[in-house]
């Protein structure tokens, strides 16, 4: 079994080599991710498949004069032979650059800073998985994934730069089912596992199922009181990247915040977005060796105080980066927390819908920051603060200057973590804190 602080070393090796095989008039960065993690796939509450994964991956974007290319190599962990294959595709990577057009915002890597961030958790014994994750669930029809361990970014440049950053999660990605086809969906989260909290989560599923059981509610096409939870909420969170809050797609037209930059449209008071890297569950460094500062506040009081700016942008724009990635996507995304308590959400709904989640999201209108979704799982009607039965999937769409706006009631006190659940090629790193949300007429359309 590889340690994080062995994985580290691979990297420090691997990159040192690599920067080794430099012609002088070369240039590169480098990036390294690894994991080592165990996981479960199980359903009707019965293991289906356990295991292990082991793997690594390094990354290199070689640049000479004004030319620039990429490649990426899975790694065997078998030092020379790792060595000996990125030596052969460096090699071919400059033997190909000579084919290409110049890039005329080509940024060299320059950051020259090294951070080594290193998020301790307390897992579960692989052994015990099995039992403490499906003996509490008895009785249930319960179907997910679990998945734990190390997930490792490593990023270095021939400017100097050195930065590695390691964290270990635990993911519990779960639904429980009732023979009508109806389910409740929901995750458990983040570094320190807790058996009673993790208790509290599934008798909040058992209770959640109890109101499945009654009969549907159609509601007509409206606009509707609404509590979002956290979980329905981190599906609205890609938006602040997508179209989002980035230098370029502000500057390019391409935002669906440019009325919030230019003053004409705002969030409410009690909306404040952030990029908080002491989160744990993202490194604060980008492919090309850059720190970002740990903490980046975005929105605060309603009003945009900062955007996402990388050095590619930054150079064409004469302005100053602030580490973003390429894509200049908004990282470990953190919403500020109100004052109601998570516990009176329902009493303080009154009448309206309870979203538990959100699916299908995508813009209906950038330009007016408009997003359609459908409700799904435990969406529930509520009058006088109590629960009728579950509502009928719905189509909703509404602009998020209302939905964190005008229309936003009250933010929760509580936040939970949401640790990323995709696992294209590996496990991947990334998460959100949030809180929910009370809104004054989420609009419901079909």
């Amino acid at each position: 079994m590889t340690t994080a602080t062995e994985f580290k070393s691979r990297f420090n090796t691997l990159a040192t080599l690599a920067l080794a095989e430099l012609l002088p008039d070369e240039r590169a960065s480098i990036t390294y991710s690894a994991e080592r993690s165990a996981f479960m796939r199980f359903n009707n509450c019965k293991v289906r498949q356990t295991g292990t994964v082991e793997q690594a991956y390094l990354g290199m974007k070689l640049f000479r004069g004004a030319k620039t290319l990429s490649f990426q190599l899975g790694l065997s962990g078998i030092q020379d032979e790792d060595a000996d294959r990125v030596a052969t595709a460096i090699g071919s990577t400059r033997a190909t650059m000579g084919l290409l057009p110049d890039d005329p915002y080509q940024v060299v890597p320059e950051a020259a800073d090294s951070s080594d961030a290193h998020y301790e958790g307390s897992l579960l014994p692989e052994s015990d998985i099995p039992a403490r994750i499906l003996d509490p669930a008895k009785g249930l029809d319960f179907t997910g994934v679990y998945s734990q361990g190390s997930i490792c970014r490593g990023a270095a440049n021939s400017a100097g730069a050195r930065h590695w950053f390691s964290t270990e999660t635990f993911l519990v990605n779960y639904s429980a089912w009732l023979p009508n086809g109806r389910a409740v969906k929901s995750s458990y989260a983040g570094r320190t596992w807790s058996d009673d909290e993790y208790a509290k989560r599934l008798a909040s599923t058992r209770m959640a199922l109890e109101n499945l059981g009654k009969p549907e509610v159609t509601l007509k096409p409206g606009a509707y009181r609404a509590f979002v939870t956290a979980d329905a909420l981190n599906e609205v969170v890609l938006f602040f990247s997508w179209n989002g809050l980035g230098e370029r797609a502000l500057r390019q037209g391409e935002s669906a915040y440019l009325a919030l930059r230019e003053g004409r449209e705002s969030f409410s008071p009690a909306f404040g977005l952030s990029q908080d890297f002491s989160l744990g569950v993202d490194p604060a460094f980008n492919e090309d060796g850059e720190l970002a500062p740990e903490q980046l506040i975005l929105v605060e009081g309603g009003k945009l105080v900062n955007t996402i700016v990388s050095s590619r942008t930054a150079k064409q724009y004469e302005i100053h980066s602030n580490g973003a990635t390429g894509d200049e996507g908004v990282r470990s995304v953190a919403i500020a927390a109100g004052s109601l308590a998570e516990a009176q959400a329902i009493k303080a709904l009154g009448t309206g819908v309870f979203v538990s989640n959100f699916h299908y999201l995508n813009w209906s209108d950038v330009s007016s920051a408009r997003v359609t979704g459908m409700t799904r799982f435990s969406c529930l009607w509520v009058e006088g603060g109590k629960v009728v039965g579950p509502i009928k999937d719905m189509r909703w769409d509404e602009s998020l200057y209302a939905l964190f706006g005008s229309k936003l009631e009250a933010v929760t006190a509580e936040r939970h973590l949401i640790v990323e659940s995709l696992t294209y090629e590996q496990r991947l790193t990334g998460g959100s804190l949030l809180p929910g949300i009370l809104v004054d007429g989420l609009t419901f359309t079909l």
